[in-house]
């Protein structure tokens, strides 16, 4: 009987892979090309090979030219001000290198893709497309737990292939990197309760993104000195804790390479918006306005006001916070730290909240689906 179980337990996560496969190999082939590629290119080259900046970034322009279509290049270089210049001055563009430093285990990946013969501009979105892959078993996986098997099939399917997925997959960043480790840290959080498991991927998704120590840390410390829900004990805080400072201090030093300060933030708040002069002093009423902007463009252009009403229905008809479940009060916390990410880092682009969004969906699952035996698999 086991052994049964097994094999279609196999044979579904194969028919979610099979099913995945499509979109992945669209992404592939038609990848976004976005800006953020020229820096992790240019980092990736500097890992590679010795040089000073001006060599590295005549490399990286040069293998741009190569790879891509007239359009494309042009596109990247030439339809914003500031993508001219970078393409012209080496020492501005060195300036925004430190932005995409601090993701390393992206960049490791690419690497690792780049030296075992694939284009530098291929190597930089694989890692987003296997991340789509893994992402949609471990979604299928979750909600497999809640639904009948061809639903959960069905749903990942559809939920995988929705422009808010598909288009972040055709990216080189380590944002769906990122969101992988994210989803199923809370797995073990949510349904698990494994706080070895939870702590191993909080330390990858770190590695994948700098700013999620952030996250990571007002997860531990709400486990560790909720009443209601305390889960860590105060050494494991503090092992934890400490384990996140070395790994951001560690993610960070090198930023001082280009003359950024260890204080992370401090300079990057400097450099988030490229169409500004940054040798300029920023100043409150500019920041401001960035946030402004971007908070508007949040609501036109991207999902973020359908989650958010999404992740209200979590809560249904409870309105006393001592009443909340654990669900709830995981949510309301991700709420809390997305507003303390926005400070830092104004940008609600769903490329950064895709781990979040899918959480959203389970917890809407998990509040109105009774949970349902591996046996009826």
């Amino acid at each position: 009987m086991r052994n049964k179980q097994t094999k279609n337990l196999l044979i579904l996560y194969l028919a979610a892979l099979l099913l995945l496969l499509p979109a992945a190999f669209y992404t592939y082939k038609h990848p976004e090309y976005n800006f953020d590629m020229v820096g992790y290119m240019a980092l990736i080259i500097k890992m590679d090979q010795k040089g000073s900046v001006e060599e590295i970034h005549k490399a990286t322009y040069s293998e741009l030219r190569r790879s891509l279509s007239a359009d494309e290049y042009s596109r990247l270089t030439e339809t914003a001000p500031h993508r001219k210049k970078f393409e012209a001055d080496y020492s501005e563009f060195e300036k925004v290198l430190p932005n995409y430093i601090v993701k390393p285990l992206y960049l490791w990946t690419c690497w690792l893709f780049y030296k075992s013969g694939i284009s530098l501009v291929t190597s930089t979105v694989l890692p987003s497309i296997i991340s789509f892959l893994f992402l949609g078993l471990l979604l299928f996986h979750w909600l497999s737990k809640y639904l009948n098997a061809v639903i959960a099939l069905t749903g990942t399917t559809l939920i995988m292939n929705s422009t808010f997925v598909t288009w972040i997959a055709r990216l080189s960043t380590p944002d769906l990197l990122s969101s992988v480790f994210l989803l199923a840290s809370f797995y073990f959080i949510l349904e698990k309760r494994n706080p070895l498991w939870m702590f191993v991927l909080f330390l990858l998704a770190i590695l994948s993104r700098a700013d999620n120590v952030i996250l990571c840390f007002f997860i531990i410390l709400f486990l560790t000195f909720s009443k209601k829900w305390k889960t860590l004990n105060l050494k494991q805080f503090f092992a934890m804790s400490a384990s996140f400072a070395i790994t951001y201090l560690f993610i960070v030093l090198p930023v001082r390479q280009f003359g950024w300060s260890i204080f992370f933030y401090s300079e990057y708040v400097k450099h988030i918006d490229y169409s500004r002069d940054f040798d300029q002093p920023i100043t409150l009423i500019s920041h401001l306005s960035y946030m402004y902007r971007k908070l508007l463009s949040a609501f036109i252009s991207s999902h973020f006001t359908l989650f958010a009403f999404l992740g209200l229905l979590v809560f249904n008809r409870n309105v006393s916070l001592k009443d909340l479940s654990f669900d709830q009060t995981f949510l309301l916390l991700l709420s809390s730290v997305c507003v303390l990410k926005f400070l830092l880092l104004p940008d609600i682009s769903d490329r950064f909240y895709i781990g979040f969004y899918l959480t959203i969906i389970i917890l809407l699952i998990r509040k109105f689906f009774p949970k349902i035996s591996t046996s009826t698999l």
